[in-house]
């Protein structure tokens, strides 16, 4: 019988940007394991390659109730996010064991707020219109617009938004915010509701937690004419099919998503030349993915090492 493990790391591409992860590891003196298939793997592929480890490196793989269960039973006892949302984890089945969930807010922050702004620049100034047409050999100029003098409306204020907001203050935009922790500042105005913003903003970009709003077909009928939409939060957020009718009828303007339902996404907005789709990668830069990876695996490490402390 193999022996047991102290760590499995879950994530298919760990180290590959930075071996500073790997290193750390090596050098913790636990038992560890990691996925070396070359693709994200479910939870009870996690269950049979994990060896009944104290603690999980984890990617976005779904675990519900019955599954970590399952896992307490094999000793699971930690499950250390390498990203920022822990929606995957069923969080009460895992209080309810005694299953730490551990996450890294800080580090995706400047990275998904960067991958904003040129969604947001990409949009105003037509780039991949500008790009198909050149790249077919058609000069075709297409007039954009300016980021400067817009009204961009963050609906969610926590470090994503509000790093957000500060590179687009940088372009010479004003903010409109809505977020129920969110007191005014100088410079930076709060929306009265959904709506208020919604009629308000010539951009509206989201970065709430799941369920906190959903954009249908009376929202978008909502937002001001001409507006922009951008979500990289979370794909429930956004009612497709209300967003694909909004573009086609010319009352949006454009918009971009990098985060969807369902991913890899197969939707009709793959087909809506007024749509920038992106997959999931805000997050994608090397120093992100590093930091990131070495973050959840000090988490992890530190609390296995804690709990061997308390256990002695």
């Amino acid at each position: 019988m193999s022996q047991k493990l102290d760590l499995y790391v879950t994530l298919s591409t760990f180290a590959e940007v930075d071996r500073e992860p790997l290193r750390i590891l090596e050098t913790s003196g636990l038992r560890f394991g990691v996925n070396r298939t070359g693709k994200r793997p479910t939870a009870h592929e996690v269950m049979e390659s994990s060896q009944g480890a104290k603690a999980l490196v984890a990617g976005v793989e779904e675990y519900d109730a019955t599954i970590l269960g399952q896992f307490h039973q094999k000793g699971l006892r930690c499950i250390s996010r390498c990203g920022v949302g822990t929606e995957n984890i069923d969080g009460q089945a895992a209080e309810r064991l005694g299953i730490a969930i551990l996450n890294t807010p800080d580090e995706p922050v400047q990275a998904v707020a960067e991958h904003v702004l040129c969604l947001i620049l990409a949009l105003l100034r037509r780039l991949p219109e500008l790009d198909r047409d050149t790249k077919a050999g058609k000069w075709a100029r297409h007039t954009g617009n300016l980021l400067y003098g817009k009204i961009v409306g963050l609906i969610g204020y926590g470090r994503i938004g509000k790093r957000t907001g500060e590179l687009a203050r940088a372009f010479g935009a004003s903010l409109l915010v809505l977020d129920p922790e969110f007191l005014p500042a100088a410079g930076i105005e709060r929306a009265m509701d959904l709506k208020n913003l919604l009629e308000r903003a010539d951009i509206v970009s989201l970065h709430c937690p799941p369920g906190a709003v959903r954009l249908g077909a009376l929202e978008m009928t909502s937002m001001r004419k001409g507006a922009w939409l951008i979500n990289a939060a979370r794909g429930d957020l956004v009612d497709e099919i209300a967003l694909g009718e909004a573009l086609d009828r010319g009352h949006l303007a454009g918009a971009a998503l990098d985060v969807f339902p369902e991913e890899p996404y197969r939707g009709k907005l793959l087909d809506n030349p007024k749509v920038i789709l992106t997959p999931h990668q805000a997050t994608l830069t090397k120093e992100t993915r590093s930091a990131m990876e070495i973050k959840a695996t000090q988490n992890a490490l530190r609390f296995i090492k804690q709990a061997l402390a308390i256990s002695k």
